[in-house]
């Protein structure tokens, strides 16, 4: 009875998720049919069949990982990123290449992109690291036991930057797949994180600080990322329009022609003229065919899986759960509003999708992945002593089977 009447999880963060995600296969559906008529492929774009295929997988992904306890995902998250890794380091041994990008794994008929899984398994590891970490001036007391300067101060100093060092490198290895949307969404998700886990007034300046040289490096290093900066303020000049600007100007211009009611489904054209118009600039046809109110629709749902998740994070004193539903509230949060900046030209292209609305089924995995792990985190107390009741009494009943039953003769 006490398993019944308990809280167990948050419906409204998985209605959300759901309504957010059925939005996106009307929109994938609307703003690919017409590429995909021309190229002969039928009136149902591929985008659209395999982003089905996705959401039925995340779902089911969903209900399987609901059920693991917040103990089973903090020792999860060193094997999480353990194996987020191990995965980019397959992109770059065997990765497959599109448009000069190596960012894809192809195993049999699938093809994943690691570096969405790396999101929500930074997260989880970042959770599990800094729950535990203690102020520095804390921990005075037992490093002045210490008879050197480098055992009191260097080492435990090295110890505490260890998970900053690691995210580091993974926002390096995504970088080095030309994925420098990603790494960001990493990195600052990450940043986010750190600012909520114990840290002096000077590491919380200069940390960002080292971040933002490493991100301005990022992007130095690339001719073409430099090119596209410096050309972007300079987009609808003639010697641009038809080059690296071709994609955010069609989107600008869509967004723009839309207006305030739109030009009604079906009628845009943006997703005749733009290349990726189911994945990165899906809100250039959204803004187009149904006025400024789709964009603040999809941004009101995905903003309000933020909101909850904060809220969630908000009631919750376990700083493990803290930590990972407001990491997950920033890196939703943050990805939405840097894709419609993206979308409507206030920023370069730089290759980032809509969350739950965009094509790309490693992309809606991996956030659902995250709304699973929020979910279970969110049970009540009452719901995860009921559980562990149940998981308890099944296993005295499975040993009960094993035992050597008499006869009764």
């Amino acid at each position: 009875m006490r398993a019944r009447t308990a809280k167990r999880g948050d419906t409204t963060l998985f209605w959300l998720a759901m309504t957010i995600s059925v939005i996106g296969l009307f929109y994938i559906l609307d703003a690919g049919y017409a590429q995909s008529m021309r190229i002969g492929a039928g009136i149902l774009p591929k985008p659209f069949i395999q982003q089905i295929f996705a959401l039925i997988a995340s779902v089911g992904a969903f209900f399987v990982l609901r059920n693991v306890s917040p103990g089973g995902w903090k020792k999860f998250a060193p094997w999480g990123i353990g194996t987020a890794f191990f995965l980019l380091i397959l992109v770059e041994k065997m990765g497959t290449t599109t448009n000069e990008a190596t960012r894809w794994l192809r195993i049999g008929p699938l093809q994943i992109q690691p570096a969405e899984f790396m999101k929500v398994a930074s997260v989880l590891y970042l959770a599990g690291v800094l729950a535990k970490k203690k102020e520095w001036d804390e921990t005075w007391e037992q490093r002045k036991k210490e008879k050197t300067l480098e055992a009191a101060v260097v080492i435990p100093k090295i110890r505490r930057l260890l998970p900053g060092f690691l995210i580091l490198l993974a926002v390096a290895m995504i970088e080095h797949e030309k994925d420098i949307g990603t790494a960001c969404i990493v990195l600052v998700t990450a940043m986010a994180m750190f600012f909520s886990a114990p840290m002096t007034t000077k590491s919380k300046v200069i940390v960002p600080a080292l971040l933002g040289v490493c991100l301005l490096g990022a992007v130095v290093k690339e001719p073409y990322r430099v090119s596209r900066f410096m050309v972007h303020p300079n987009r609808w000049l003639r010697e641009h329009i038809n080059d690296e600007s071709f994609q955010t100007i069609h989107s600008e211009l869509a967004m723009a022609s839309g207006g305030i009611v739109g030009t009604g489904i079906g009628t845009g054209r943006a997703k005749h003229l733009i290349p990726a118009t189911t994945s990165d600039f899906i809100m250039a046809t959204v803004a187009e065919e149904c006025g400024v109110w789709g964009p603040w629709l999809c941004l009101g749902i995905v903003g309000a899986i933020s909101m909850r998740l904060l809220q969630l994070a908000q009631k919750t004193e376990d700083k493990f759960k803290k930590l990972f539903m407001s990491g997950v509230a920033w890196w939703i949060g943050v990805q939405a509003c840097t894709n419609m900046l993206m979308a409507n030209a206030t920023i370069p292209a730089i290759g980032i999708p809509f969350p739950f609305v965009s094509a790309g089924g490693s992309s809606l995995l991996a956030l659902w992945i995250a709304i699973a792990i929020s979910d279970r985190l969110s049970w009540s107390t009452a719901a995860e002593a009921a559980e562990k009741e149940v998981a308890n009494a099944r296993r005295r009943n499975r040993r009960g089977n094993r035992r050597t039953r008499l006869s009764s003769t």
